[in-house]
């Protein structure tokens, strides 16, 4: 892997200052002797037997990568934590967290690789260690070779490819065959490893779970020892931004009612956690259920072609009999829309437009990280689908009946989460698994929403989902520079309210459809999707890729020629048609009988001057233009022209966005009749 970040090369001959080891210490300083500088390549780990890490909870997966990569004969590796460790609620909830991490990331690999990993911890070859103390420390790697060779590697990047990936201004600091760095370092380690971890136990054959209940902990298991927990001091704060601590936050909240009446008080600044009160934890009965907790996620190695859901094995080979019977019930489905009123045929294909995008949203993260490194349009790749209309527009029933057909549930996040802090949190542990808002308010949109989706800066994990939206708007409550970055379907074709017959008989029909839904439709999709798209490749359509992919799946399975909402679309065909209703406004605005030969001849009206097309209008009472101007290109408005009343348009742009040329009444009659224009 070629990338920018710095690599600093230290000197044996450069002697360093010796440290006591201080889990309390603030920033250190070490002297070193700028010998070289070279571009990060995976080869730094080339050649050495033993590797020892001391690196966030964070690179979980990529840890266990590199064991799949790298033949190490012993391997070591201590996982600490962004957040602040105060009790032993906080333990618990990030044990099990990194605990289900790990096991989790074993179970991606191919069986062969699953199981030699274990054998290699069970023979007592590699260790994995989870701390129980909030320590500040730098990421550091620690490689040894039997021959005497050494080498240590320290500075800002965890081990995870995103580190290492160039996206960052990562810098790493590397010694070799440095006998002072090198003790200096593996005291540290020792230190740390020996006063302040437990090692996370793994089965002896296969694992075939991720999650583990909190008895399960290795602080629950680590022996008869008492615990003594110091909680940090009062100033102490995150030492990074908070990837993993939503999902920890999340686990520590559901233990908080069921273990407060257990847990001891922390008495001069310390908290004893004695085996009787291990024993009193172990009979404790949360309150709250695994749902509740919400440890959701989906997580696909692509290059293993291998997938985990919220820890559990989900398995990407299909039966056929099953494609066909999911084949035929999304079409039964689609066909319902036609008891609608309105225009059914659009409603179709927008609502398969959605479809396509939803489908393929796993595989967003890994578009836009791409297009990103290679420096190319992420606009093209969503990771927002916003669907909105009015009411009785199958809007929620949609969602929920193509959520079930990937997953075989429905998980709609309660909108009250709908929070920057919370949406952040979400985008971090659900990984690749789509997070779905219902009936999201104009008002939270606007305040946590719009910031959300104009954040083209990655963020820092490697996988992260789609977020789905519900919402009750028109077209005017979103501007354009929303619309461009997110998958915008908007429909009024609704269900006649009145129908109440109708609606029931069809709310019958899609709960038998949902109930019979067996998800290997998805299945076999993701399995072609990944045949299409490579690892590391990033792809000219992805829209048509998704829709041409799930029309052959669907015919196949049902024997017949697709319908015309089942056909493969392109994203010119999608881009092209979100500014349908707008371009319809402009249409209505610069019709020919509001045309006025002079600016101000009229009190509203618009002109031609060259190449502008002005347009003015008064405003009402509370200073409201009667054309929302927001939802308008801003690339066809001339911003330093503008004033006031009156909106000037680049002509040209206007004309290529309408699809026609734009004449004076008078010149476009004689226009068509010198070409003998018959209507």
């Amino acid at each position: 892997m070629d990338t920018e970040q710095g690599m600093i090369f230290g000197d044996a001959s450069e002697s360093q200052m010796s440290f006591g080891i201080d889990d309390r210490s603030g920033l250190r300083v070490v002297s070193a002797k700028f010998n070289s500088e070279k571009k990060f390549d995976w080869d730094v780990f080339d050649g050495f037997d033993t590797l020892r890490v001391l690196t966030y909870s964070v690179s979980v997966d990529a840890i266990v990568r590199m064991l799949d990569k790298y033949a190490f004969t012993t391997f070591e590796c201590v996982f600490g934590y962004e957040g602040i460790i105060r009790d032993m609620k906080d333990i618990l909830a990030f044990q099990k967290t990194v605990t289900g991490d790990t096991r989790a990331a074993i179970m991606g690999l191919k069986d062969e690789r699953h199981i030699q990993i274990l054998e290699k911890v069970h023979a007592g070859q590699a260790h994995f260690r989870v701390l129980r103390k909030s320590i500040a420390h730098a990421k550091l790697y620690l490689l040894s070779n039997s021959d005497g060779r050494k080498r240590v590697i320290i500075g800002s990047a965890n081990l995870s490819e995103r580190a290492f990936s160039g996206d960052q201004p990562e810098t790493l600091v590397m010694f070799d065959n440095d006998e002072n760095a090198w003790e200096h370092y593996n005291n540290m380690f020792n230190t740390i490893r020996d006063a302040a971890s437990d090692e996370i136990e793994l089965p002896d054959e296969k694992i075939t779970r991720a999650e583990i209940e909190i008895q399960e902990t290795p602080s629950m298991n680590n022996g008869p020892t008492t615990l003594i927990i110091e909680p940090p001091a009062p100033d102490e704060v995150e030492t990074s931004i908070p990837v993993q601590v939503e999902r920890v936050e999340k686990v520590r909240a559901a233990l908080g009612p069921a273990l407060s009446s257990v847990l001891p008080p922390i008495r001069n600044g310390k908290q004893r956690i004695t085996q009787n009160i291990k024993r009193q934890i172990n009979r404790v009965i949360l309150v709250k259920s695994a749902e509740e907790v919400d440890t959701r996620n989906f997580h696909i190695d692509r290059t293993t072609r291998q997938a985990t859901l919220s820890g559990e094995i989900f398995p990407l080979e299909w039966d056929s009999d099953s494609v066909k019977t999911d084949a035929r019930l999304l079409l039964e489905y689609f066909e319902n829309y036609a008891a609608f009123e309105g225009d059914v045929k659009r409603l179709q294909r927008d609502y398969f437009t959605l479809m396509a995008w939803l489908y393929f949203s796993p595989f967003m993260c890994d578009m836009r990280s791409l297009a990103m490194v290679q420096d190319s349009d992420v606009v093209r790749f969503p990771s927002f689908g916003i669907v909105f209309g009015k009411s009785n527009c199958g809007k929620t029933s949609l969602i929920d009946t193509l959520m079930t057909s990937m997953f075989s549930y429905v998980n709609t996040v309660d909108k009250r989460s709908f929070t920057t802090s919370r949406l952040r949190g979400l985008q971090a542990s659900y990984k690749r698994f789509p997070v779905v808002f219902d009936d999201i308010g104009q008002r939270a949109f606007n305040q946590y929403g719009k910031d959300m989706i104009k954040e083209e800066l990655q963020p820092p994990v490697s996988e992260y989902p789609c977020f789905i939206l519900a919402m009750n708007a028109e077209p005017q409550s979103f501007p354009d520079e929303i619309v461009k970055r997110s998958l915008m379907i908007y429909t009024t074709t609704a269900l006649p309210s009145h129908e109440e017959e109708t609606r029931q008989r069809l709310q019958g029909d899609v709960q038998k459809i949902r109930s019979s839904l067996t998800g290997h439709l998805y299945k076999r999709y993701l399995s072609e999707i990944m045949e299409h798209i490579a690892p590391g490749h990033l792809p000219e359509d992805w829209l048509a890729i998704s829709s041409q992919a799930i029309s052959d799946i669907i015919s196949e399975g049902t024997g017949k020629t697709p319908p015309e909402w089942c056909r493969k679309i392109t994203w010119q065909n999608y881009a092209e048609k979100r500014y349908d209703r707008v371009k319809a406004a402009l249409e209505s605005l610069l019709r020919p009988a509001s045309y006025v030969k002079k600016e101000g001849d009229a009190s509203k009206g618009w002109t031609i001057d060259g190449e502008k097309v002005i347009v003015w209008e008064p405003r009402d009472a509370f200073g409201r233009r009667a054309f929302n101007w927001e939802d308008v290109p801003s690339t066809l408005i001339d911003q330093d022209a503008s004033h006031g009343d009156t909106t000037i348009l680049n002509k040209t742009s206007l004309q290529k966005f309408i699809g026609h040329n734009l004449y004076p009444p008078g010149k476009l009659n004689k226009i068509k009749s010198l070409f003998n224009y018959r209507p």
